[in-house]
């Protein structure tokens, strides 16, 4: 084996496991479910907006500044949850990559 295929077989080692050990920010959201609202305010602060949609259930989304390569903002993606009347989180959506 030579030395360049030593070095090509190591680095897509290193690549695959720094790929598959990134959560994405959905399964990231997706954690939340199952844990109370006021766990979620302590841990993210006060949300951009809440919403009630009856029956208990309310939706509050919390809103992330996007920024280019040059670290300008340019645009906005939000984070949603839903929470039902027992105050737990019952779904996590986001528009965030």
């Amino acid at each position: 084996m030579t030395a360049t295929n030593t070095a090509t077989k190591l680095l897509i080692g290193l690549l695959s496991l720094g790929l598959g050990g990134c959560a994405t920010t959905q399964e990231r959201m997706n954690s939340w479910v199952g844990s109370t609202d006021a766990h979620l305010l302590s841990a993210w602060g006060v949300p951009d907006r809440k919403a009630t949609t009856g029956g208990g259930i309310h939706v509050v989304t919390y809103k992330e500044k996007t920024r280019d390569f040059k670290g300008r903002v340019n645009g906005a993606c939000h984070k949603t949850f839903t929470v039902d009347a027992d105050h737990r989180i019952i779904a996590a959506n986001t528009s965030c990559r």
